[in-house]
């Protein structure tokens, strides 16, 4: 038999902010990441920043799709209670989506190709 799922607030969530007790949430994942800030390529500022929080849209718009089969290594084993996408989030997500279908966000050389009009 499965292992029942745990879960963890929104409120219990945002006391994990600090270095040395780090989470965050992705798609209602809890991931923790206090041991490997200092060595985010990113830098630490960015997680330090978003530290108890809801990091869904922020890992889409800065991460390539390859980067998310490393989060599992993060993954605490706890789930967020409360977990709901806000109508802005959705919204986001789906134009991501559409745009990345489309190829809008293919690589080309040393940046990406975005168009606008």
């Amino acid at each position: 038999m499965a292992e029942p799922k745990r879960y963890v607030t929104s409120e219990e969530l945002k006391t994990h902010n600090k270095p040395g007790n780090m989470w965050f949430y992705i798609q209602g994942k809890v991931y923790d990441v206090s041991r490997w800030m200092k060595t985010h390529p990113g830098g630490d500022l960015p997680l330090l920043n978003l530290a108890g929080q809801d990091v869904t849209d922020a890992y889409i718009a800065l991460h390539p799709s390859s980067a998310w089969k490393y989060l599992d290594k993060f993954f605490n084993g706890y789930y967020l209670k409360d977990y709901a996408v806000s109508n802005v989030s959705k919204d986001y997500r789906k134009l991501y989506s559409d745009f990345s279908k489309i190829g809008l966000f293919e690589k080309k050389g040393q940046g990406f190709l975005i168009f606008c009009d």
